[in-house]
């Protein structure tokens, strides 16, 4: 009789789950100590009032942890383009009708419920869902043509047939979605648009993008920043202002700035982090024990590393930017598993998104980077923070939890088939003993092919009918192996992808 599988609550990866949970008792920890001065200021004394807020929190993440990892990939696949395209707008009415805290408007507040949170959260999600998905049906030729067409009108008119495929076929689907994206977040969050761009170009890097294109496209990206940046600037719009101070007085403190308010404040903010990590020292002056936390702006979000370090010294900081490092090390482990190029990528671009996030704000904190609104994920105070780094998490552990369950099941079905051979369980019922005659060779027919396990080596690859015309070639798949299930309607979607973008290989190629 056929073994029933145990329904457990939490699957996937289970050092990862240690983790979040360890991460979320920081959390508790921080927010606890660090808001006693705000609650004597806000909410007459009750210094649990935010202890108990961010428990909320946390508990909803949990639980939001648990539903998306049980989520099969093939269902963000389906509607990420739909949710990426619903925080674009959203992103955009933030800056209409949405509510601006140090002068940045970000949050768009929930009608009835009574809560804001940030579109742009939301965004960073579905774009590396996005991205992961179009990289993944391009993985067979990705390397052999171009992501961007010609950037002059000559080159256009070289070949204006093939300059408007590329543009149509590739850039369109795959660039396209990075540049929106940063574009929108860009005139309120300088830093959240910088980690999105880097983020998204580690992925094309790691899905086998030619480092040409790669080129191509920093040295566009850099202009463009540049010129924007430049032009928000000279017409006062944004906050380019705040941006360009905050890069001056990083780089060396001086009196020539536009905004001598915001370059104090910032001072300040800098002044005050190096303090507490001072007094911190090695051992930290234990929980509780804070001398700058009223003095310290933002000790719960922006500077909660600073806190960190001055509660808990040198090593509690050392242990937790460790837990974030550990974040991204499980992640590159899943990667390995995992049967299906997009489904790797997205694991990846995830892990980058939360590990990229966390090393800004600790770099802010000791002084490495300027001053940035950036959160430390999954232990600052906040709402929106917590929910999307929990979604982004669940959806980690949710392509975990897939791998996990086609290997057992691979190999189940490889001890179904090798047991019979070896004479131990007979697929007919005769017993062990009895002569069974064996089969012949040159009479063995599909049936009696080996099982091929979903983990193959790394230079191994499937060929499929999307890429019958590179047969003859070395396409070596060096990170990922695309494993298509024809039964997944994806897979199918993906065949057809690649199908399209084939004719764009580059003639030394074909």
């Amino acid at each position: 009789m056929a073994r029933k599988r145990k329904l457990l609550l939490f699957r996937g990866d289970k050092p990862l789950w240690i983790i979040v949970a360890a991460l979320f008792l920081v959390s508790l920890l921080v927010v606890y100590s660090a808001t006693a001065a705000m609650a004597y200021r806000e909410v007459d004394g009750n210094t649990s009032y935010y202890l108990f807020r961010q428990a909320r929190f946390i508990m909803i993440g949990f639980f939001v942890i648990i539903v998306v990892h049980w989520i099969d990939y093939k269902y963000y696949a389906r509607y990420a383009k739909a949710l990426f395209q619903l925080s674009v707008v959203l992103v955009i009415l933030a800056y209409v009708i949405g509510v601006s805290l140090n002068d940045a408007a970000r949050w768009l507040k929930i009608p009835g419920l009574g809560f804001t949170f940030q579109p742009s959260e939301l965004l960073k999600v579905t774009l590396v869902v996005v991205i992961a998905q179009q990289l993944g049906i391009r993985q067979g030729v990705i390397a052999k043509i171009p992501v961007l067409p010609p950037l002059t009108p000559g080159g256009w008119g070289r070949n204006p047939q093939r300059s408007f495929d590329i543009w149509y076929k590739t850039t369109r689907p795959l660039i396209l979605p990075i540049v929106v994206a940063t574009l929108v977040v860009l005139p309120s969050n300088f830093s959240t648009a910088a980690i999105l761009w880097g983020t998204c170009m580690i992925m094309l890097m790691i899905g086998r993008v030619r480092q040409s294109e790669l080129n191509r496209l920093t040295l566009v990206a850099a202009a463009s920043c540049i010129v924007i940046v430049g032009g928000m600037y000279a017409a006062g719009v944004g906050r380019a202002e705040t941006w360009v101070n905050r890069v001056v007085q990083f780089v060396g403190p001086t009196e020539a700035v536009a905004d001598d308010k915001q370059s104090s404040q910032d001072s300040y903010q800098v002044q005050q982090a190096e303090i507490a990590i001072a007094s911190g020292g090695v051992i930290g002056k234990g929980p509780g024990n804070s001398t700058q936390r009223s003095q310290l702006p933002h000790p719960y979000s922006d500077f909660a590393y600073a806190f960190i370090i001055e509660e808990y010294g040198i090593v509690g900081g050392i242990v937790v930017f460790v837990l974030y490092l550990w974040i991204f090390y499980r992640a590159g482990l899943i990667v390995r598993r995992c049967n299906r190029p997009s489904q790797g990528l997205m694991v990846l671009g995830l892990s980058l998104i939360v590990t990229m996030q966390a090393f800004v704000n600790m770099a802010v904190s000791v002084g490495l980077m300027p001053v940035t609104g950036q959160p430390l994920p999954l232990i600052s105070m906040g709402g929106s923070s917590v929910f999307f780094t929990c979604v982004a998490m669940g959806m980690i552990l949710g392509v975990s939890r897939e791998s996990e369950r086609e290997q057992q099941e691979a190999e189940a079905r490889l001890r179904r088939e090798t047991e019979p051979a070896a004479g131990i369980v007979p697929d007919d019922g005769t017993p062990a003993g009895a002569d069974v005659p064996s089969p012949e060779p040159e009479s063995a027919g599909p049936s009696a092919e080996p099982l091929r396990r979903p983990l193959v080596p790394v230079r191994q690859r499937t060929v499929d009918t999307a890429s019958e015309e590179t047969d003859g070639e070395d396409n070596d798949e060096l990170t990922l192996v695309e494993h298509s299930d024809s039964r997944d309607a994806w897979a199918d979607d993906s065949r057809k992808g690649r199908r399209e973008v084939v004719d764009l290989m580059d003639e030394q190629h074909e």
